[in-house]
């Protein structure tokens, strides 16, 4: 495999967990498409490699059209790519319908904000179509653009030579309300949990929310990149999906962003893997753990382990 191609098998090899499918396609196109194909002809038709070094008696007769399996890989890399910019195209016209009605904007503004989305979505339609082709560079610089403009990254500042200041200022308030639920949202649903497993007092239950507020937002950006990616094959639905359904593909983008060159091979069907996995399960369990310890009893704290000792490894 090419080593720069590694990142995204990884983050495709956890998609196929979660839904099951995408990881078909990557093999194949890793396996049957060549990443550049050099000019044959003089109109510019190109050929595969492994037809140019195929025995000539074995190429007479034949045309340029791809071989069958390359061709059945482009169809199908071309239907994910065509979904993917569907789904993101849609997110982006939820935005800006929004935007458009939240600001009361004017038609001009309205036709303005509508040509910063356009140029998003295009600069997204062409990166995710160098990422599916091979063509990337850089794998992890491709993903973090991916998202960044799936989360809507810069675009403040686009809209800056828009709005006026007024209405800048109420983008910006509009956006920490949104960050703010979105936080809250996620600090009440880690409490639901833990109020499943123990019996938490009046007082526990204020302390517990507090210590969950404070780690929520961090949280919530350790999962953002992979809900954005995710987003592109589920729509809104990857925001609504469970952490703990997730967590693996979080912890592989997560890490692979975080190392500096190419992500190493690691070969999954070891044992060593499953150490690893385990290890770093333990120590999730240990800083949830840790940060209720001063709240908990120690039945309480006992339960609530023996809970997150069954889920998933991940």
């Amino acid at each position: 495999m090419n080593p720069r191609s590694k990142f995204l098998f990884i983050i495709a090899l956890c998609l196929l967990v979660i839904a099951g499918g995408i990881i078909l396609l990557k093999q194949k196109m890793d396996n049957t498409l060549p990443v550049t194909e050099p000019p044959s002809q003089a109109d510019g038709t190109r050929v595969s490699e492994r037809q140019n070094n195929a025995p000539l008696e074995s190429r007479q007769g034949r045309t340029d059209r791809p071989e069958p399996a390359n061709e059945e890989a482009l169809i199908e890399r071309n239907k994910m790519t065509a979904m993917w910019i569907k789904n993101a195209s849609s997110g982006f016209q939820f935005t800006q319908k929004n935007l458009i009605a939240d600001l009361n904007l004017s038609e001009g503004e309205s036709a303005d904000v509508a040509k910063i989305f356009a140029r998003r979505e295009k600069e997204l339609a062409d990166l995710l179509n160098k990422m599916t082709s091979g063509e990337a560079g850089d794998d992890k610089e491709t993903f973090r653009k991916i998202t960044a403009l799936i989360r809507n990254k810069g675009l403040r500042d686009d809209l800056a030579g828009v709005l006026t200041k007024e209405q800048l200022a109420a983008f910006d308030a509009k956006e920490a309300k949104r960050e703010s639920e979105t936080v809250e949202a996620r600090a009440y649903r880690d409490m639901a949990e833990i109020s499943s497993v123990v019996r938490l007092t009046d007082t526990q239950k204020q302390e517990v929310l507090g210590v969950l507020m404070k780690r929520a937002p961090e949280k919530v950006e350790h999962e953002a990149d992979t809900r954005a990616y995710m987003s592109l094959t589920f729509g809104p639905l990857a925001n609504e999906m469970e952490s703990a359904s997730i967590r693996g593909l979080t912890n592989f983008v997560h890490e692979g962003l975080m190392n500096e060159g190419p992500t190493p091979e690691i070969e999954y069907d070891r044992p060593e893997y499953g150490k690893i996995v385990q290890e770093r399960k333990a120590q999730r369990i240990e800083s949830e753990i840790a940060n209720l310890s001063d709240i908990l009893d120690e039945a309480q704290l006992t339960r609530y382990r023996e809970h997150l000792e069954k889920e998933p490894v991940w």
